[in-house]
């Protein structure tokens, strides 16, 4: 039994390396047939997209950790506002009139 499954392993790993194979080929064939302008453009555009993507990711992280902290610092001002319970109501209006 332990034969029949590593035969079946062998032909599957070797189907999935021709498989690799011909699709290398396939991309061999294509750059070999593009012009060297279209493919450094190509490479630029794809190092671009992989320097800006975590930029990107950072700003959102950073943006959103700082209105959390907004809110937070909002909710104990707001929190705090109705803590002067030691002076009596009648005397707060006089101060503040």
């Amino acid at each position: 039994m332990k034969n029949s499954i590593s035969q079946y392993l062998y032909s599957v790993c070797r189907q999935a390396a021709q498989e690799f194979r011909q699709i290398g080929q396939k991309v061999g064939e294509r750059l070999l047939r593009t012009p060297l302008p279209k493919i450094l453009v190509i490479i630029l555009a794809i190092a671009l997209l992989i320097t800006i993507i975590p930029l990107i990711i950072t700003l959102f992280i950073a943006f959103v950790l700082i209105r959390i902290l907004l809110k937070i610092i909002s909710v104990s001002v707001r929190q705090n506002r109705g803590k002067d319970s030691s002076v009596p109501y009648e005397r707060r209006i006089k101060d503040i009139h």
